[in-house]
């Protein structure tokens, strides 16, 4: 977050006044973004400007922040978590996919919360954004991607050029920590009447065989709220909508989870509803899950995979986005994987996917409870009576 913060804030080649001028000259933009595993810097030109704005990317990527980009850092940082703690009045679950990742993996690697550690801000200092640049961010650890270059000799040669100068950088001995899921409940309370409960299971990871299934299943339960017909996209079927929302006139909205990291993934489902009917939200929202290991229907495992691929399609619909997928999937798998999602998903099948609810269900559950009856909610205890 601190360096997010002062990005901009570079002192070898360029200033932050003279970055924001030439982001401005360029008609284009530059920004800096993160997940829980990796950074990404981003930026577009027109071409007469692509020297000058890579030259600019690598240095608010590489360059080791100064005294003052510090200070800033700390006090943007303390900022964000104002902002952060005063938008949660107005969305009491606000915190609860945070919440479910702290809980499947604790305090650390893939539970660290996204802003920080409020209590750490005061710590930073150039010394600790230094290291965390040597250990993190590197030219050894860069992967570059770009599209509507003429020239891709012309390319490379701009990107050795500009980093040679920065391989000198002593890079740490950093031994990264693997991620293992531990599984838990936390309970919240939150001022509002409803209830909002959020049951995790540890999946696959990213390279595992059975990450296509995962996608499939997510698309068959789908999102449903209230106020719309809910799906991947509105009046698209989906089982949060035919199975809770028309069913249940106390089940307010219900979403599928599903995330893959590098050492692990999650699955499951969020429900929301009244406090009153709390231990009828978990009921509900078990028994949906525990629907994932019966056979499914041709009719609707072939609607969810073409579901699946019109969104995956749409979702490459612009240059960026295409040229962000080719640059995760190179980082994740080593090629060019991207092209092969059509044909990763026709090959899904019913069994594949009861086998690997089956598996999953079966493991310990991660519990997030929030809002004012959080005590009406049976126990981890009672979820995994139930599923199994």
């Amino acid at each position: 977050m601190a360096l997010k913060n002062t990005y901009l804030k570079t002192l070898k080649h360029t200033n932050e006044t003279i970055n924001y001028g030439m982001i401005q000259m360029s008609g284009g933009a530059m920004q800096m973004d993160y997940d829980q595993e990796r950074t990404y810097f981003r930026g577009h030109c027109i071409e007469y400007d692509t020297v000058d704005m890579f030259q600019m990317m690598v240095d608010i990527a590489l360059e080791p922040r100064s005294v003052l980009a510090a200070n800033v850092a700390r006090y943007k940082n303390h900022k964000s978590h104002d902002l952060h703690k005063h938008l949660g009045k107005y969305d009491p679950f606000a915190d609860n996919q945070e919440n479910l990742l702290k809980t499947a993996y604790g305090v650390k690697t893939l539970g660290m919360p996204r802003l920080g550690l409020h209590g750490n801000i005061d710590n930073l200092d150039a010394r600790v954004l230094q290291k965390f640049i040597m250990d993190n961010i590197t030219p050894k650890k860069c992967l570059i991607v770009a599209s509507g270059v003429r020239n891709h000799r012309e390319y490379v040669d701009l990107v050795k050029e500009r980093l040679g100068e920065l391989l000198t950088v002593p890079e740490h001995l950093y031994t990264r920590e693997r991620a293992e899921y531990i599984g838990g409940e936390t309970r919240q309370w939150t001022e509002t009447p409803n209830t909002s409960i959020t049951l995790g299971f540890e999946s696959v990871s990213w390279t595992d065989p059975d990450v296509a299934a995962f996608h499939v299943a997510n698309t068959m339960l789908g999102s449903a709220t209230a106020f719309s017909s809910g799906g991947p996209g509105k009046g698209m079927y989906c089982r949060t909508v035919t199975n809770l929302m028309q069913n249940y006139d106390f089940v307010d909205s219900a979403s599928a989870i599903n995330s893959h990291f590098t050492d692990s993934g999650i699955f499951g489902l969020t429900i929301e509803g009244p406090g009153s009917h709390s231990a009828d939200l978990m009921s509900v929202a078990l028994d949906e899950l525990n629907r994932l290991k019966d056979p499914i229907s041709d009719q609707e495992l072939a609607r969810a995979k073409n579901i699946l691929k019109m969104n995956v399609l749409m979702a490459m619909e612009r240059q960026d986005e295409r040229l962000e997928e080719i640059a995760r999937n190179f980082q994740t798998f080593g090629n060019l994987t991207f092209h092969q999602y059509c044909d990763k998903i026709d090959a899904v099948t019913s069994q594949q996917i009861n086998n690997a609810m089956k598996k999953t269900l079966a493991g310990k559950p991660s519990m997030v409870v929030s809002g004012g009856a959080i005590n009406l909610v049976p126990g981890i205890t009672d979820v995994a009576r139930q599923l199994n």
